[in-house]
C-alpha cells in the first residue's frame, strides 16, 4: 500500500475511532455535553496502535480498557468493528503498523 493510501487508511480509522468514542461517550466530555466531535481525538490518536495490533477482540477489549477503564461492551464492539473493517483495506500493507 502506498504512503498516500496508508494515510487515508489511518485517517479513516482515526476518525471511526473518534467517532465511536463521542458517540459512546465514555468520559461524559462528548456528545452528551455537546461538545466539538474532535473532543477524543487525543484519546483515539493512543488507542490506534493497540486496537491496529489486537488479534481477537479480547485482546482488543483489554487494551481498550487499559485506556478507556469505562468502556462498555456495544463501545467496545464499535471500535473492534472498526478495526476489522480497515484492517480488510490494509491487507494489501504486508503486515505493517501504524
Amino acid at each position: 500500500m502506498a504512503r498516500r493510501e496508508t494515510k487515508h487508511v489511518y485517517g479513516q480509522l482515526l476518525l471511526a475511532v473518534t467517532s465511536a468514542l463521542y458517540e459512546f461517550d465514555p468520559g461524559g466530555m462528548g456528545r452528551s455535553i455537546d461538545a466539538p466531535p474532535d473532543e477524543y481525538r487525543d484519546l483515539a490518536t493512543r488507542l490506534l496502535g493497540p486496537l491496529w495490533r489486537s488479534a481477537t477482540p479480547s485482546e482488543a477489549a483489554a487494551e481498550i480498557r487499559k485506556l478507556v477503564p469505562a468502556a462498555e461492551p456495544d463501545l467496545i464492539k464499535a471500535l473492534w468493528t472498526a478495526r476489522q473493517n480497515f484492517k480488510l483495506d490494509w491487507s494489501g500493507s504486508e503486515g505493517r503498523d501504524f
